[in-house]
Formats: structure tokens, C-alpha cells, sequence
């Protein structure tokens, strides 16, 4: 069930009826029993999953804060570790690793058929933020399962986050909640702000960026648009689906973390970690960076966790050792900034470092979007070759016969980087300057384009959803 399906279109408004008219306490019963029907229609019998994670998740977290023993505490933290990650490990990496080891070792490997869970990258690491706070002594351990199983399986922010802390949600599912219209009027702005950038930029981009990396050798004209409307493409879908997510869960009275401040204004590459994916690049410092020493303890220990982290991160997104080049890029980036920053602290920032930094980012999509690292290099390679630009064209033309008119590509590539640069949430929390029912007739219209674009079969799915 799909933001963008029309099954979404009716299930949200019906959640949403029944969770009010629900008494208070028994509120948490209707969004536990929507999360699991929502979840279910991708594949019921992996809805199983999600209970075991959860179920080993909250019962190590009752141990742990019961258990006294530093030992035993260490023990019961590495086996709720084991099996998270394990099951996470079997579903997506289990044919990566087989096939790395296959070629090390001079073999064959025979891929199994293995189905990824839905979101399992991102329930599981929810579940691993709450145990760890757990273990840290940051945090009670919830006693009540209904509660805890909601928290993992809340379905606006399942399949593909914000991986929301358990201090922050678990304590909203908690509290009554009273129907509020600025909830429902902000809730709808973020739906229209959410559904405007997946339907009418990421998927008005996608038919072009799906040509240039399908085509055998294009020319490197068309990977350089390719790569610029690849960068566009991503942002509004992601940012697109968590804009739909908050306002899912705003709608119903629960506030879920922002997860994007305009990412391509960041003035620098440490700046645009602050504001892209934002749940995720604090999952990674608190528990994996910080862990490792931070920059607490030295500068080769900084640049060692940096590393680490960012070919984790690359890692999370994909069973593919492009992601990992792709994160290990980004990890270069970070690191030639740090040492710039020890060097040299006194060179001004400025325009040059927003100009560089945008370059490195949209570069390494190029790593992220090839699907493996020879095609990756292949894509690179062209990049700095000899263009053909007459070649690139009639590529990126072609692609728009197929998927959208070729106009559309000279007013993303113009528009599209001032407008995500510049253009603020439309669901901040101020008053807005319409009315609710204006926001409501923008969502409406934007309802019937995604179905007129599911009809024609020219939608696209959202990217992260594969992760």
C-alpha cells in the first residue's frame, strides 16, 4: 500500500475517521491494528517479522533495565544486537556476502530468492535505538506491549522512517490526544507539500534518469543531466514521502521529526549531513560514531569513526558495493573537510564551499544510482570523456516520448535546483496564509494527478522503499 496508491487514498481518511471517533484509551488498539493491515498488504506473512523484532526487542528491554549485573547486561545487549542485525544481515546481504566470497575464493555463487522485507532497514534500527537507550540507563523500558508494538510498526513512518527514538513517539502514542485543527490544517499542508514533490518533480524526473543509466554507453552529456535531475529525483521523493509521513501522523496528532532542511543550501558537507536524512545521520552518531570516540579522541580516531560510519551508512542502503563506494565517498569529503578545518580555520567560507560542496554530493549520486560499482565507473568514464552533445540529446529526448515531455527537462534542471535551495517546508507551524479548505483542494487536485498518473502507468515507486 503505497503513499501514492489509491488504496492509500482511502485507507488514510478512514484511519484517521475511526481513530477519533475511538475513545482515548483504547486509541492505541485502531493505529496498532491499522499499522499491521497497512503492513500486511505488502506480504501478510512477513507482518510476522516485524512481531518477532518486536517482541525480542521489548522483552530484552524489560531485562535490561531489571538486570543489575554489568556481565549480564553486556550479554543481553549483544544478543538483542544479534538478532536484529542477524535477521537484517539474512534479508538483505545474504547474496552480497555469498557472492563477495564466491569471487574471493574463486567460485560460483547461486543466488537464493530471498524477499526483502519492506522497510526492514528501518523498523530494525528503531528497535535497536530503543534497546541501546534501554541499556545506556537514558531511558524506562516500556512494560506495556500494545504500546511498544505500535511504536515499531506506526505505519506513516514505517517502510521508510524517520527512525523516530522511542523518548520522542512511545511518550506521544502515549498521552491523550486531543483533535486539533491547526494538527489537521498543518497535517494537509504537509500532505500537499509531500505529494507535489513526489508526483510532480521525482516522477517527471525519473523517465530521463531511467534512460541515461539503462542505455549500454551514453554520452556524457546525458549522465551529466542524468546525474543533476538523479539529485533532484531523490530529494523530492524522499523528502516527498517523509513530508507525507508527518502529515499522515499530524492528521492523527502525533508530531514526527523532521527529517529535511534543504539539503542542497548546505553551506558545506558537514552541514548537508545536518539536513539530509537527518533521522539516520543521528542514528549513526549517536550509536556508532560517538561509540567509536567522535572527535574526542583525536584526530585519527575522528577520521577512523568517519570512515566507518559513512561505509555503514552506504552499507544500509543497499545490498551492493556501490552504496558502500558511494558512502566511503562521502566519507573522503568529510574527512578533506575536517583536515581543512585543522589546517586552515581561518579561510573564509563562502559561495565557493555551497559551489563545491553541491558538486561532491551530485557527483556521488552517480555511485548511489548506478546499481553496481563496474557500471558506476563505466558512468564516470563517460562523464569525462569527449561529449557528443547532439547524441546526449536525442537520448534525453527519446526519453521523454516515453515518459514526459522533453521540456520538462530544461525547467527542472532550471527551476528545480532554486526551488529546493530556497523553498521552505509548506507545513511550518505558523498560521497559514489560506485557508484549510484551500489546502484541502490542492491535496484533492494533486489526488487526481497521481491517479491519472497510475492509470497511465508512468508513476514511479519511491525510492526508499527498496531500502
Amino acid at each position: 500500500m503505497s503513499f501514492d496508491s489509491l488504496r492509500y487514498l482511502l485507507f488514510l481518511p478512514a484511519v484517521v475517521l475511526l481513530h477519533w471517533l475511538t475513545p482515548s484509551r483504547f486509541r492505541w488498539m485502531t493505529l496498532l491494528a491499522a499499522s499491521y493491515v497497512f503492513y500486511a498488504s505488502w506480504n501478510a506473512a512477513l507482518s510476522l517479522l516485524i512481531l518477532f523484532v518486536t517482541g525480542c526487542s521489548w522483552v530484552a528491554g524489560l531485562l535490561l533495565e531489571k538486570t543489575e549485573s554489568p556481565r549480564l547486561r553486556r550479554l543481553l545487549l549483544t544478543g538483542a544486537l544479534a538478532v536484529c542485525l542477524g535477521l537484517l544481515a539474512y534479508f538483505k546481504y545474504f547474496n552480497l556476502l555469498g557472492q563477495t566470497a564466491a569471487a574471493l575464493l574463486g567460485g560460483e555463487w547461486r543466488f537464493m530468492d530471498i524477499v526483502l522485507p519492506v522497510g526492514v532497514s528501518f523498523y530494525t534500527f528503531q528497535a535497536l535505538s530503543y534497546v541501546m537507550d534501554v541499556y545506556r540507563r537514558k531511558m524506562r523500558a516500556e512494560r506495556h506491549f500494545g504500546y511498544y508494538a505500535l511504536y515499531i510498526s506506526f505505519f506513516p513512518q514505517l517502510v521508510a522512517g524517520p527512525i523516530e527514538r522511542a523518548d520522542n513517539l512511545l511518550g506521544q502514542l502515549r498521552k491523550e490526544r486531543r483533535f486539533e485543527r491547526s494538527d489537521f490544517s498543518a497535517g494537509l499542508r504537509l500532505l500537499v507539500s509531500g505529494y507535489f514533490r513526489k508526483i510532480m518533480v521525482a516522477d517527471l524526473a525519473a523517465p530521463f534518469v531511467n534512460a541515461v543509466f539503462a542505455a549500454e554507453r551514453p554520452d556524457g552529456s546525458a549522465v551529466l543531466a542524468a546525474v543533476l535531475l538523479f539529485g533532484i529525483q531523490i530529494y523530492c521523493d524522499f523528502s516527498g514521502y517523509s513530508e507525507i509521513a508527518m502529515g499522515s501522523a499530524r492528521l492523527l496528532g502525533i508530531h514526527l521529526m523532521r527529517n529535511f532542511d534543504r539539503p542542497y543550501g548546505a553551506a558545506n558537507i558537514r552541514d548537508f549531513w545536518r539536513r539530509w536524512h537527518i533521522s539516520l545521520t543521528r542514528w549513526f552518531t549517536d550509536y556508532v560514531y560517538i561509540p567509536l570516540g567522535g572527535s574526542k579522541k583525536g584526530l585519527a580516531r575522528q577520521l577512523f569513526a568517519t570512515t566507518v560510519v559513512f561505509a555503514l551508512c552506504g552499507l544500509w542502503h543497499g545490498a551492493a558495493w556501490s552504496y558502500v563506494l558511494w558512502g566511503l565517498l562521502h566519507a573522503c569529503f568529510l574527512n578533506l573537510y575536517i583536515l581543512r578545518k585543522r589546517r586552515f580555520p581561518a579561510l573564509p567560507s563562502g559561495l565557493w564551499e555551497h559551489a563545491l560542496t553541491y558538486c561532491a554530493v551530485t557527483f556521488s549520486w552517480l555511485f548511489f544510482r548506478a546499481g553496481n560499482t563496474g557500471r558506476a565507473l563505466l558512468l564516470a568514464g563517460r562523464l569525462f570523456s569527449v561529449w557528443d552533445v547532439s547524441s546526449g540529446v536525442q537520448l534525453l529526448m527519446s526519453a521523454g516520448q516515453r515518459g514526459a515531455s522533453p521540456v520538462l527537462l530544461l525547467l527542472l534542471l532550471a527551476g528545480g535546483l532554486l526551488m529546493l535551495r530556497r523553498l521552505p517546508m509548506l507545513a511550518a507551524d505558523e498560521k497559514p496564509p489560506v485557508p484549510v479548505a484551500a489546502w484541502a483542494g490542492l491535496l484533492l487536485a494533486i489526488v487526481i494527478a497521481a491517479l491519472i498518473r497510475m492509470d497511465s502507468g508512468t508513476a514511479s515507486a519511491f525510492i526508499y522503499f527498496q531500502f
